[in-house]
């Protein structure tokens, strides 16, 4: 039965008096002496493990620590995770923004990210897929550093597990609900245990619904509007999440073990508070006025895209991002204002997995993984618009006035959802474990995959929404974000409603792309222990990746060998200037296929100073892999992989009669090929950025997590990074001799960015948690926790001008347990004080533009939970 155990929820949270099933909630206040911190049970490397005795930094969280705390997404975990932050951007998640020891990806929409997530063994390749839900989960592990070697599939920086609940042998369930502030609700339920009165056939059902009106009021003065399909209506940041977890559990014999397993989840999630600002280069192509400008520096005069002649404006702002659009500049409206008819993310992913552990003979086992994920996922992909209430500006007929006039201008809101994308995955992985003896073990195996991945790019440029008239306000209420986006309909409430889809191109997708991965890898792990004192470990992978790519569409929509024609006072000027007649497609290259090859060592060595210490070094290489873009430009069709060759110094240790627990790792990380973002050299106004390699970099850094049991009643935990990146000799920021036109002084002229900090990296982070235990009356055991989480700033792109400021954010929980551990009472709050900082940002260069997006503010809950 040994398997069937290795599946069920056996981790012990770090800080173990927090835990209302723990012996230490339950016995007589015992001594000093007798605290201790129990042992964790981890899966880090694909085998149950203890959390102290792995030469691997892994921080876990068990499902019981996630409900204390009001975890409710990956943020969260990563504020509690030293060496790892995550974002979700002004998208909610479908943009999302994961980093492991400063390795941030360096463009915002690609297609494979720098830290591998995998929901039960299956591989999460898109960004709109990383922040799954955490309902009816056993447990999250977040592993630190390349894992090629073990995972493969571009666990270039580390990795995220996702575990779900998995049936067990005895009975058991809960039900619960939270109610919490502005409209918070949650029902989750869960029931698990044996179906047949044999034992060998187990079943589990778990679900969970979640509701919220969001954390941040909406300035928007029509904010109540109400279009069809989702929206985001009243505040700012709500959801509404389903999610349903599935699982069969059958043991024929002792020795064989199989499991099945299906998980749901579907989200709706609004668009988070935030803006955006603009330079000159939106007023180039007359969506803002010259006057309109929201950047302090870096002046630039640059050719007015519709008209004859120039704009002068900024194309930088320098210094901290503000948390509100309307500290930059007079606004027509005051605060966060975003568009009702956006939507943040709109996505469904469904996992399916059958997998068999088979100790076949002595000695050895076998085990099989076989997983299939279908995930799609829309996005509207912002606020609306620089200033959604004076909207922005096209030109609908140069004829109507001179260049420049008000007359030549329409006033509109704009949203660009890019990528919206359909995706499934098949997967299958063979493994077979032999011990050769006590002192060594072999693990050995072979995966392939396949991937099916399409993605497109929508453009809306909707009627205005604004209280200035009726008209206006009616107008708020006209469909726009998916499913019933205004390009596919044929109604217009307006006098002018570019329909960039239907009316000018046919209804074609934008860059709509047609991506097709297969994955072949064999691999093989060898553990050996030299003596009492030494071991070493030897992982290997090699792996093939096939790749395919059509490029269906381009930037206009076109497929190969169409055109359209332009009609000069009839049709919008938006990407043409006045003398353009007809458009044709460009896509130079409608197939292309590579196959890419690399091989990814690990090599570990660990020495026990004594038996609850211990030290290791290892020495491994990441690779990210290459790919296609879908460009107009040949040269720029295809980009390399990345790589990274990752040294790490660490220690384990367990002191004071195991009541203090302290960890370390040094790490130096040197990163060569890196893959990030640069315009397109021939593209349009809606034209995505491209992948292209960079050039190298370099992150050093060190990580310490300690937690410590000062007596039955106070422990306190702590996690600690500092983390320094920056660029080598050569890289350029193309954006900056492409858009910015730098002076050289407030950036230099030649875009080079050597020496510079890495953007959305942090140098500081600091979690400290304090934590108690104490009775209640009546028999109950209580305990509680206050936690405060600081990240120190952020840079927004590589030329260091741009900061996203610090933040430190305090959260506490109370949960109170009844004598017979049925009932669970928990109160939580988060972001306690209220702060405010910004979230995320990225650049968008081809506009000067800034997109940004506010951390939550303070929530408040409660949760009743009854267990079986």
């Amino acid at each position: 039965m040994r398997h069937l155990n290795s599946r069920r929820t056996r981790l012990t949270a770090i800080a173990l008096t927090m835990l209302p099933n723990s012996a230490l909630a339950q016995e007589a206040p015992p001594t000093a002496s007798k605290v201790a911190i129990e042992e964790v049970i981890v899966s880090a490397r694909k085998r149950d493990e203890s959390l102290q005795k792995i030469p691997v930094s892994v921080t876990p969280f068990s499902a019981n620590q996630m409900q204390q705390r009001g975890f409710q997404g990956m943020e969260d975990i990563a504020a509690a995770t030293a060496g790892f932050t995550f974002d979700g951007s002004i998208t909610s998640g479908h943009h999302s923004n994961a980093v492991i020891r400063g390795m941030a990806p360096q463009f915002t929409i690609a297609r494979v990210q720098n830290v591998s997530f995998f929901m039960d063994g299956i591989y999460l390749q898109r960004q709109s897929m990383l922040n799954s839900s955490l309902v009816d989960m056993e447990r999250i592990e977040v592993v630190k550093g390349p894992q090629n070697a073990l995972y493969g599939r571009n666990a270039f920086a580390g990795a995220v597990n996702y575990i779900s609940a998995r049936p067990t042998d005895e009975f058991e369930g809960y039900s619960l609900m939270t109610l919490g502030s502005d409209e918070r609700t949650d029902v989750r339920f869960s029931a698990s245990g044996p179906l047949l009165n044999s034992g060998k056939l187990l079943g589990r059902i778990g679900y969970g619904y979640s509701t919220y009106d969001g954390h941040t009021d909406n300035d928007h003065p029509v904010k109540d509007a109400d279009p069809t399909g989702p929206n985001t209506r009243g505040r700012l940041g709500g959801w509404e999440d389903q999610a349903l977890n599935l699982g069969l559990t059958f043991i024929p014999t002792d020795t064989l073990v199989m499991n099945t397993g299906f998980y749901r989840s579907v989200v709706e999630k609004e668009t988070q508070p935030g803006y955006m600002i603009s330079g000159v280069g939106a007023a180039r192509f007359d969506l803002r006025s010259e006057a309109e400008n929201d950047l302090n520096c870096n002046s630039s005069t640059q050719q007015n895209i519709q008209e004859n002649g120039t704009v002068t404006g900024n194309t930088l702002l320098c210094g901290e991002l503000p948390n509100a659009a309307s500290d930059i500049s007079a606004r027509d409206q005051k605060g966060i204002v975003i568009d009702p008819r956006g939507m943040g993310a709109l996505g469904t992913s469904e996992f399916y997995t059958f997998s068999i552990d088979w100790d076949f003979a002595e000695n050895w086992t076998l085990s099989y993984l076989l997983g299939y994920a279908r995930h799609d996922s829309e996005t509207t992909g912002g606020p609306g618009g620089e200033d959604p209430i004076r909207g922005q500006s096209i030109t609908t007929d140069a004829t109507a006035g001179p260049p420049g006039d008000e007359a030549t201008y329409t006033r509109i809101n704009s949203f660009s959802g890019r990528p919206n994308l359909d995706m499934t995955t098949l997967s299958s992985e063979w493994r077979f474990d032999w011990n050769i003896s006590e002192s060594q073990q072999l693990s050995f195996g072979a995966y392939w995959s396949k991937v099916e991945d399409t993605d497109w790019v929508t453009l809306f440029l909707n009627s205005h929404c604004s209280n200035a008239t009726p008209e206006k306000i009616a107008n708020c209420n006209t469909p726009t974000s998916a499913p019933s986006p205004i390009a596919t309909e044929s109604v217009a409430t307006a006098a002018i409603v570019y329909d960039q889809g239907t009316r000018q191109h046919g209804g074609n997708k934008g860059e709509l792309t047609e991506f097709e991965d297969e994955v072949m890898a064999i691999f093989a792990s060898w553990n050996i222990s030299f003596n009492d004192k030494v071991s070493g470990t030897a992982e290997f992978r090699y792996t093939r990746e096939d790749k395919t790519v059509e490029r269906i569409t381009d930037s206009f929509m076109l497929r190969d060998g169409e055109s359209v024609t332009y009609t000069p006072g009839v049709d919008p000027v938006l990407f043409f200037g006045p003398g353009s007649t007809t458009i044709s497609s460009n896509i130079p290259k409608p197939s292309d296929a590579d196959t890419f090859t690399y091989f990814t060592p690990r090599f570990i060595v660990d020495y026990a100073l004594t038996e609850e210490q211990m030290v290791y070094a290892s020495l491994a290489r990441g690779i990210k892999t290459g790919g296609f873009n879908n460009a107009e430009d040949p040269a720029q069709l295809r980009y390399d992989v990345a790589e990274n060759i990752t040294f790490e110094f660490g220690s384990k240790n367990q002191l004071l009669d195991r009541r203090l627990t302290l960890n370390a790792a040094f790490y130096y990380i040197d990163w060569t090929n890196l893959q990030g973002e640069v315009p397109p050299t021939n593209g349009s106004l809606s034209s995505s950025d491209l992948t292209t390699n960079l050039g190298d970099a370099i992150s050093t850094g060190i990580e310490i997590e300690s937690t410590y049991i000062f007596d039955q009643t106070w422990s306190v935990d702590v996690g600690y990074t500092y983390n320094h990146t920056s660029y080598k000799d050569g890289v350029k920021f193309t954006v900056a001799t492409n858009n910015i036109d730098c002076d050289g002084v407030v950036c230099p002229t030649d875009g080079d960015v050597e020496g510079n900090q890495i953007p959305r990296t942090s140098k500081n982070q600091l979690s400290i948690g304090v934590n108690a235990n104490f009775k209640l009356p009546m028999g109950w055991a209580g305990n509680g926790r206050f936690d405060v989480n600081y990240q120190s700033k952020q840079y927004v792109t590589p030329l260091n001008v741009t900061t996203m400021g610090g933040r430190t954010v305090a959260n506490m929980s109370f949960a109170a347990h009844s004598p017979n551990d049925h009932w669970e009472l928990n109160f939580w709050a988060k972001n306690v004080f209220d702060e405010e900082y910004v979230g995320y940002a990225f650049y968008i260069g081809i506009f000067n533009q800034y997109l940004v997006s506010k951390g939550p503010g303070r929530s408040l809950g409660a949760t009743v939970k009854y267990m079986l």
